[in-house]
């Protein structure tokens, strides 16, 4: 259950721009970029892990990632983050998705002790205990999500800057899937019947943002893909398998559609994604593609 936020972190953070014509400095930092050159039959696509928190001093790119998405045609990510926003997108949405039933509430899930705990971290991650009550389970751990990010920023993250620096090239954007899917995933791994056990592992905001800064850490020192763990108890298991393990096995079936197609595609997943026996480049290796990081 330690891992809670760590997962959430890699899968479902939504997450300045660099213009063309812009002055290229060097980045700050030398981040270890975990990206790919994936190959079959003389045909290719470019893979780059991302995480979507981070922080200015990471970027620019280096030239090898620019020079991968001026040859691509198009940038396929995961979903449409800012279309969670969108007017339109929102009043089509079925506010059952987010709210519980008029007579619910969610402490009606919770145990005393829970109930104590939600309490004490919503006055700490600055969120409004009552508010709480009336949304599904699902939403409040997203809110709790949000709220931890301390100096590390959505707008930083990996996923955020690839996209703005394809603009530059005028990419087309494809999405691996809709808002409303990653809804639904996350609405079958945090039940409310899941609530009590849940809740009682939150961490505090102080943990919370220490586990963001070395997810950070990790990240820009190329330790994440190394430091895949195997699920802990049966929470885990159910979270690893629809997060991850579920996701995995439809975006490759994409994958392998983009290399036939003889154009050019960068993808960029989030880096929980790529590494372990259920992961993207095993499923790749295992299956007669050529696997090649392009930035040692």
């Amino acid at each position: 259950m330690n891992r809670l936020f760590t997962i959430l972190i890699c899968v479902f953070l939504a997450g300045c721009s660099i213009t063309a014509g812009q002055p290229r400095n060097e980045a700050q930092i030398d981040v270890k970029w975990p990206i790919y050159k994936i190959e079959k039959d003389k045909k290719f696509m470019y893979l780059l892990g991302t995480i979507h928190i981070g922080k200015e001093e990471m970027y620019p790119f280096p030239k090898k990632i620019e020079q991968a998405l001026k040859e691509s045609k198009y940038l396929v990510t995961e979903t449409d983050a800012t279309g969670l926003m969108d007017g339109d997108y929102q009043q089509s949405v079925n506010k059952g998705m987010y709210f519980l039933k008029e007579d619910e509430s969610l402490n009606d899930f919770l145990s005393k002790d829970a109930q104590a705990i939600l309490k004490q971290r919503a006055k700490e991650y600055g969120l409004d205990y009552q508010s709480l009550q009336k949304y599904q389970f699902w939403f409040v751990m997203s809110l709790f999500l949000n709220a931890g990010i301390d100096e590390l920023s959505v707008n930083y993250g990996v996923d955020q800057k690839i996209t703005d620096l394809s603009d530059t090239y005028y990419l087309t954007t494809i999405y691996l899937e809709t808002p409303k899917y990653q809804i639904e995933a996350m609405q079958k791994v945090y039940t409310e019947n899941d609530a009590d056990k849940v809740i009682k592992q939150l961490p505090s905001l102080k943990e919370s943002q220490r586990q963001l800064s070395q997810l950070y850490t990790d990240y820009i020192q190329g330790k994440l893909t190394k430091q895949i763990e195997l699920p802990e108890d049966d929470f885990d298991k159910k979270q690893n398998k629809i997060l991850v393990e579920d996701r995995n096995k439809k975006w490759v079936e994409k994958f392998e559609s983009y290399i036939r197609s003889g154009d050019i595609y960068f993808a960029a997943v989030g880096v929980g994604h790529l590494e372990g026996e259920n992961g993207i480049l095993a499923y790749f290796k295992k299956n007669g593609y050529e696997v090649k990081k392009i930035i040692e």
